[in-house]
């Protein structure tokens, strides 16, 4: 094993806990905390969990608003609030003539009524420190890695050369 080889899979590695580190944190620093109808707010990141008759209605009412329930839960912004509703705007991403990728926001009437629970999306501080000390020792120790594995620890050896063969002094047949 050569040089760049011992490099090489000190960079796969190194590339392979940056993207598992990326994800920890991009998955880690959020969650959903149950907060009450009445402190909805607008612009509000929200998922609601939907009674039986609303989901029935939204899935009998026009199939872009069908497509937007998943399960009981829908998951949007709190774009408007009423006495006695609440709109929520959904987002939808689709490609745009197979090359830009758009997203489309579908505004959702609801009754007050109709919503079973309502959890917002929060910052977990507490998490989110941990996982950027985490993400801070691996790429720290990567960067140790890479910097002490990348360099060859010894050097090949030189092949041998073959021993000098000579040919062997035949006595000529012939007399002088």
């Amino acid at each position: 094993m050569d040089g760049r080889t011992s490099s090489h899979d000190s960079a796969r590695r190194l590339a392979l806990a940056t993207a598992a580190a990326c994800l920890a944190f991009g998955v880690a620093c959020y969650h959903y905390a149950p907060v009450p109808v009445d402190a909805l707010a607008p612009a509000m990141t929200v998922k609601l969990e939907l009674s039986a008759v609303a989901v029935d209605r939204l899935r009998h009412g026009p199939d872009s608003v069908a497509r937007l329930v998943d399960g009981f839960t829908l998951s949007g912004t709190v774009a408007r609030l009423n006495a006695d509703s609440v709109v929520v705007s959904v987002p939808t991403s689709y490609m745009e003539a197979n090359v830009r990728l758009k997203t489309q926001l579908h505004d959702v009437a609801l009754l007050r009524t109709d919503l079973q629970r309502v959890s917002q999306r929060r910052l977990d501080r507490a998490r989110t420190t941990w996982v950027s000390a985490g993400i801070g020792a691996v790429a720290l120790a990567s960067t140790v890695a890479v910097l002490n594995g990348g360099k060859s620890k010894g050097s090949t050896p030189k092949p041998v050369d073959p021993p000098e063969s000579r040919a062997p002094v035949v006595p000529s047949l012939t007399a002088p």
